[in-house]
């Protein structure tokens, strides 16, 4: 999907903020086919596709927030401190009115979100339609980024206007060598400041990235924050030294070698087909699967206490084992299941972090874990179709021995109800 930012520049009042006036200019932003900045002036009533602000507070921002839009991901459940005012637009107006459009980095692409704002004390009101691009190319977001704080920078030179801090962010951002940009992007992920670390905090990310696996340094920092990273070294070790000598069900490991090729699809997608193609081979029908401690179809599990939240168990390099924060039965089924997905569906070995990371690795897993234990045609042929009762979904839940909330993510994902009082 595109994303562009087309801007004139428009002759601007005296003021005495000399950047303001000079990078006063009409910005107009499209992106997934929608025109974010379309607007009705309430005072005249008339519409128009752009907004007149100072660019300069734009610029300032994505300089600014440059390492954390490319490289923090967001989370599905509980955002980092202050992660809106890294990632959404409407946070660089400095005065000014912006579009609520928040953008942030899944693992190969860039989503773009916006919504309708009414910004009080302001005359316009953005109306575009709510959405989503979630597959646009990062270059040609970056592109974009870059065009437009470059075009500032001469337009101040052009005025004879002195850059202020815009000139020296920028600098930062394009002037590391290749060992401070590897530093800037980890930092990013756990949603600091590259350029204002605490020394403690920099000792701890170096660490981390210096002892962890690579497959789990950016999983790692990403569900870190300020407060846990000092410990997130500790407890990756202490935790994989747990899965050392754990063993599963050695029928994971023919079923893995079993099961067809997986095509190129959307994580969720893929998540389902595995699902379905292991439940293939288990050759189990629609019935509930139990996991057990014993026997050829075995999960190991033990308990951890995460240093952070995001964080939900950590899977073993070569086993479908898993030590996991404390969770009752259903919530303990469902990790347990989305660190089976995980090992049937990785290509290289190495451990794997279980978290409520918004990644395509984590998606997969999450999608696995419901169409498992809950597989989709086994919940169609229980209903018919019409609406279902909220307690309906309770008896689902407890049948399949998950959460409702698995149930009427099920029904609601692959279109088998309506549910009553949503």
């Amino acid at each position: 999907m595109s994303v562009r930012f087309r801007f004139e520049w428009v002759e601007a009042p005296p003021s005495q903020d000399e950047r303001a006036r000079a990078t006063m200019a009409a910005l107009s932003i499209e992106a997934g086919g929608a025109v974010v900045t379309s607007v009705i002036d309430r005072s005249s009533r008339t519409y128009r596709d752009h907004v007149v602000v100072p660019l300069v507070g734009v610029a300032e921002w994505l300089a600014v927030h440059w390492w954390h839009l490319f490289h923090e991901v967001e989370d599905t459940r509980e955002q980092k401190p202050d992660f809106e005012a890294r990632h959404n637009l409407a946070f660089a107006g400095d005065g000014f009115v912006l579009p609520w459009l928040t953008m942030a980095p899944t693992p190969e692409r860039m989503r773009l979100r916006w919504r309708p704002y009414r910004p009080s004390h302001a005359r316009i009101e953005f109306v575009v339609e709510p959405g989503e691009a979630g597959d646009v190319d990062p270059a040609t977001l970056e592109r974009e980024c870059r065009t437009l704080v470059e075009a500032v920078l001469e337009r101040l030179r052009s005025q004879d206007v002195a850059p202020g801090a815009l000139g020296d962010e920028w600098t930062a951002v394009n002037t590391p060598d290749r060992d401070e940009r590897q530093f800037c992007r980890a930092v990013a992920l756990l949603g600091a400041d590259p350029f204002d670390v605490p020394d403690h905090l920099a000792d701890a990310i170096v660490k981390l990235w210096k002892d962890a696996a690579p497959s789990l340094r950016d999983d790692a920092l990403a569900a870190a924050d300020t407060d846990s990273a000092p410990q997130m070294s500790a407890w990756l070790a202490d935790s994989l030294e747990t899965l050392r000598d754990a063993k599963s069900g050695d029928d994971w490991q023919e079923i893995r070698e079993a099961l067809p090729p997986m095509t190129a699809a959307p994580p969720w997608k893929r998540g389902y087909d595995l699902a379905r193609s292991v439940r293939r081979e288990l050759d189990g029908g629609d019935a509930r699967f139990d996991f057990t401690s014993e026997g050829p179809l075995s999960l190991h599990r033990s308990e951890t206490q995460p240093p952070s939240t995001r964080i939900q168990g950590l899977a073993a390099a070569d086993t479908p084992a898993c030590a996991m924060a404390p969770r009752g039965e259903t919530g303990g089924r469902f990790l347990m299941a989305r660190a089976l997905g995980d090992y049937l569906d990785r290509s290289e070995s190495g451990p794997a972090i279980l978290s409520s990371l918004a990644t395509s690795r984590q998606a997969r897993s999450r999608a696995f874990a419901a169409e498992f234990l809950a597989p989709a045609e086994a919940l169609r042929r229980r209903l018919n179709g019409g609406p279902v009762e909220p307690e309906r979904v309770d008896e689902l839940g407890a049948q399949f021995g998950v959460s409702s909330h698995v149930i009427r993510h099920q029904i609601e994902n692959h279109g088998l109800a309506t549910i009553a009082d949503w």
